[in-house]
This record gives C-alpha cells, sequence and structure tokens, in this order.
C-alpha cells in the first residue's frame, strides 16, 4: 500500500517536472540539447555586444541602432528570407543562415576587433564631431564605432532570425498543439541551462589578468585584455553553432525519416518550399487580421523591453564603466536569469496543460507591468532611498529584467508559438517571418524612436530625467497588450475548433 502511493507520488512529479514520454526522447533530446546550443550563443552574444557599445559609447545610443540599423536589417533580411524559401526547403535555408551569423562572427573577432585603429576614426577626431554637432552625436558616435555597431545588429538578429524564425518554425511544423503544451516550456527549461553555461563561461573569460608591459599604454593594455577575452569567446560560440546545425540535420535525415510515424510528428526535408512572391506574401500577411493581432502581441513586447532596458542599461554603466566589467557583470546575470528561466519553465509547462491559453498569455504582460512599474518607482524616487541608489537600481533593474524574461520565454514565446500552428503553410512561414523579424524589431525600434527624437532634440537629455515620460508610456502599452491578448483569443479558439 505505503508502495503504491509512493509510486502515484512519483508519477505526479514527474508529470509535473518531466511530462515526457519515453518513446518521444530520440527526437526530444536531440531537440533541447539544439536550443541549449542556440541559447547559449544568445546569452553570450547579449552581452558581448552590450560590453563593446555601451562602455564605449553609452547606453543611450541602443535607442539609435534598434532604429536606425537593426529595424532596416530586419527588414532587408525578411526580403531576402522569402526569396529563399522559395528557393530552398527550410532545411538548406537553416544551414545557409547560421553560417553567415557564424562567419561574420569570427571575422569580427580576429580580423576587425584586434585592430580598431585601422577601421575607426580616432577618438578625438569623434569627440570633436560630437561637440560641433550635439544634435546628431549619437549618429557620429555609431559611426566612429561602426564596426560595434555591426556586431550588435548581428548579435540582435541571431536572437529572432535563428531562435524565434528559424527554431521555433522547425518546432511548430512538426508538434501538434496538444504536443505543443506538453513538450515546448520542457525544451525551454533544457535550453535555458544555455544561458546558465554562458553566464558562466563570460564570467571565467572576463576574470583575465592585468597586462602590465611597462612598453605598453593603458588603453592598449585593455584592448589587449579584451581580446583575450573575446577571441576564445567566439571561438566557443562558432562550435556551438556547428553542433547545432549537426543536431539539425541528424533529427531531419535520421530520427524524423525513421519515427516520424511513431512519433506523431511531420517531415520536413520537403514540402517546405513556399511558392508565393513577395508582393503576394506582403499582401497575405497585410490581410490578416490573426497575423496582425499577433504582431501587435510582439509590438507591445518589444516596446516595453526597449523603455525599460534604456535606464536599466545606462545605471549598469555607470556602476561597471568598461568592457571587461561590464561583461564579467553581465556574466553573473545571465547565470540567475538561466536558473530562474529553468525554474519558471517548470512552472510554466504545468500552468499551460491545467489552464486556457488566454490565462498563460496574460501572466506575461501582468509580470511585466508589475516589475516595471516597481523598477521605474525606483529610478524616479531615487533620491529618497536611504542606501546606495545607483546600486539598488542596478540591482532592481536586473531582478525586474531576470523576472519578467523568465515569464516571457516560459509562457510568452510557448503561448506565441501555439498560436501558429492552426495556420497554413504560407502564413506559417511568411508571416512568421514577418512577425518574428520585423514586428519584434519594430516594436523595439517604436521604443528607441521615442526616445532618440528626444535625444536629437534634447541633446543634454538624460534617462533619468525623461523616467516619467517613459512610465506613462508603458502603462498605456501594457493596457494594449492585455486587450490584444483577449482579441487573440477568440480568433485562436476559431482556428482550433
Amino acid at each position: 500500500m505505503l508502495l503504491d502511493k509512493f509510486k502515484n507520488f512519483f508519477l505526479v512529479i514527474k508529470e509535473i517536472i518531466w511530462p515526457i514520454k519515453k518513446e518521444e526522447l530520440k527526437l526530444f533530446l536531440p531537440m533541447a540539447l539544439m536550443m541549449l546550443c542556440i541559447l547559449f550563443n544568445f546569452g553570450s552574444l547579449r552581452s558581448i555586444k552590450d560590453g563593446l557599445i555601451i562602455p564605449s559609447i553609452g547606453a543611450e545610443v541602443i535607442s539609435f541602432l534598434k532604429l536606425w540599423l537593426v529595424l532596416p536589417s530586419s527588414v532587408i533580411f525578411t526580403i531576402l528570407y522569402v526569396k529563399l524559401s522559395n528557393k530552398f526547403n527550410f532545411e538548406h535555408i537553416f544551414y545557409i543562415i547560421v553560417t553567415c551569423f557564424l562567419v561574420f562572427f569570427l571575422l569580427f573577432a580576429f580580423i576587425i576587433y584586434p585592430h580598431p585603429d585601422l577601421y575607426h576614426p580616432s577618438t578625438d577626431t569623434i569627440k570633436s564631431l560630437s561637440l560641433q554637432h550635439p544634435n546628431f552625436q549619437w549618429f557620429i558616435k555609431i559611426a566612429g564605432n561602426w564596426s560595434y555597431a555591426l556586431m550588435y545588429v548581428f548579435s540582435e538578429l541571431w536572437s529572432v532570425v535563428v531562435i524565434n524564425l528559424m527554431f521555433w518554425q522547425f518546432a511548430n511544423h512538426i508538434f501538434s498543439i496538444e504536443n505543443a503544451k506538453r513538450l515546448y516550456p520542457i525544451l525551454g527549461m533544457i535550453g535555458n541551462l544555455g544561458l546558465i553555461i554562458a553566464g558562466n563561461i563570460l564570467v571565467k573569460f572576463s576574470n583575465v589578468e592585468q597586462v602590465t608591459w611597462s612598453e605598453m599604454s593603458e588603453d592598449l593594455s585593455f584592448q589587449y585584455q579584451s581580446e583575450m577575452m573575446l577571441k576564445p569567446l567566439i571561438v566557443i560560440i562558432v562550435c556551438a553553432g556547428i553542433l547545432a546545425m549537426i543536431l539539425f540535420r541528424i533529427i531531419n535525415r535520421i530520427i524524423l525519416v525513421n519515427n516520424s510515424a511513431e512519433l506523431g510528428v511531420q517531415q520536413i526535408t520537403s514540402g517546405t518550399k513556399t511558392k508565393l512572391s513577395i508582393s503576394e506574401s506582403l499582401k497575405l500577411i497585410i490581410t490578416s487580421k490573426y497575423i496582425g493581432h499577433i504582431v501587435l502581441l510582439i509590438l507591445c513586447y518589444g516596446l516595453l523591453i526597449n523603455i525599460l532596458e534604456g535606464p536599466w542599461k545606462s545605471k549598469v554603466r555607470e556602476l561597471y564603466p568598461n568592457t571587461i566589467d561590464y561583461i564579467n557583470f553581465m556574466g553573473r546575470f545571465n547565470i540567475w536569469m538561466g536558473i530562474s528561466c529553468v525554474t519558471f519553465m517548470i512552472i510554466g509547462s504545468n500552468i499551460l496543460r491545467k489552464v486556457s491559453w488566454l490565462t498563460s498569455a496574460l501572466l506575461t504582460p501582468l509580470m511585466l507591468g508589475t516589475t516595471g512599474l516597481i523598477f521605474f518607482t525606483f529610478v524616479i524616487f531615487s533620491n529618497n532611498i536611504p542606501f546606495d541608489p545607483l546600486y539598488v537600481a542596478v540591482i532592481v533593474g536586473a531582478i525586474q529584467n531576470i523576472l519578467s524574461k523568465s515569464t516571457k520565454y516560459s509562457l510568452f514565446d510557448s503561448t506565441k508559438e501555439m498560436a501558429y500552428i492552426p495556420l497554413p503553410l504560407e502564413l506559417k512561414t511568411k508571416g512568421k517571418a514577418a512577425v518574428e523579424v520585423i514586428g519584434l524589431k519594430f516594436g523595439k525600434s517604436l521604443g528607441a524612436f521615442i526616445q532618440s527624437s528626444i535625444f536629437i532634440f534634447m541633446p543634454t537629455a538624460t534617462f533619468d530625467s525623461i523616467g516619467i515620460y517613459l512610465m506613462i508610456t508603458f502603462i498605456v502599452v501594457i493596457t494594449i497588450w492585455v486587450w490584444d491578448v483577449v482579441k487573440l483569443n477568440r480568433e485562436y479558439l476559431k482556428l482550433c475548433n
């Protein structure tokens, strides 16, 4: 009797933590390891891009990068993706895109970054031009540090292209809605272990010893340390990317070919080319009310994240003013982010299976709204805090970021991906490309437009001085997000029934 109770208890715990059937492991484990590799690169690149840009130029420049570089790059990529999807099947597109990213990262680390004097104008020239044209100072600083800006763009695109578009489109094609409810959060749980691994590796390589050679100036010494940190990191990132491609090939050419009927999934090695032209695809996407709701969903998230991250990263820069210290902090941040994400994935998996799509989808804006308002309150009223206001703002912002993104990765991503599953191939492929690549970046760029406009017309403005206006915008967008989730839920239920 006692043994039966113990077995039942064990089965309940297993169902909560690991709702994977034994026969599914042959597909699930390679998928999870592939996601771990991709998210490891995401966590590493996120810290590297910020570590290059923010200490060198300032957190305010992020708004300009997202609006004037990342958004146009996203549009260009989407057009190229539509063309590729008409010529190649999904498997070949994956190899082409990931390889292009990895080649650029190698070129940056081993050729461009070690020789800044060859590619960038002098610091004095950038300062002089910025003083002469204060309203355009951020554009001048971006142009003066163009290689860092290009690395920032490629790193930003990795998250939306390889994770949101390529990986999740692959998963959406082979899994049903019922399987997605069980598998997606656990995929995310294992994948987010990549953030913990990335954090530990970033901390390890950013703890470089000081170079004290007498013939080297302080600037050259710091440049040397940065190279010694960056090169091995990029090599590991490239190896992780290659491993992801190998796993992708194994899944497509072996697992799905031999076991698709047994696993109840579809193959994607054929029948994944699309036929509509760019103009026809655009018309299909624009006229789809359903896709429009998903776009608004992602716009709201992107806008809110941009509004929150600018002020927080500005505070982090004040506390950690150089690249190595900044990346070291972000490495520790990634570790806690990964731990939180894994925990939230377990919770999210059970929420998805126990409650409705609507309830699951509403939890992310509620978490983001609550933690965001707490952060803005600390920033706006920092002078009334009895402790070190800078340190408190950094820690509160980090907690806000960790909690909101953990909810986003566990529930927002899963519910959003489930919303694509009932769609036909053209909308599932090209609609998703437009939504994920352009939609998210447009949302962040909209926030960037608001902030960059202020910084252009008010050159002396800072994130601290515009905090109250950002908070008001934040509240309005959260309200729109909640409304859109309710509307999308109605359309989703119609397609599923």
